[in-house]
């Protein structure tokens, strides 16, 4: 086996682990993945859209201009808290 099969291997795992929530929930809803558009978020959203599109039977796919940032802007945007805890004796 090559680097380049290992790689594809996680790839296809990574791939299957983010389909398999949204083929679930949808499914789960009474809805079919295939009658949907698949909009996609975050740094490697766009990497990944296809793939996962063809794994649900999706045939659109919609991609923000902005994708790739839209995930480190609403990180901008949260309040800023400090937790913290002790344990308990």
């Amino acid at each position: 086996m090559t680097i380049y099969e290992v790689a594809l291997g996680f790839i296809r795992v990574a791939n299957e682990t983010m389909s398999r929530p949204i083929r679930t929930l949808t499914q789960a809803r009474g809805f079919n993945p295939k009658h949907h558009i698949l909009n996609v978020f975050g740094g490697a959203g766009a990497q990944h859209a296809c793939a996962i599109a063809r794994d649900l039977g999706i045939s659109k796919i919609f991609i923000h201009r902005y994708c790739g940032i839209l995930s480190a802007y609403g990180l901008g945007l949260a309040d800023v808290v400090k937790e913290a805890e002790e344990p308990l004796n």
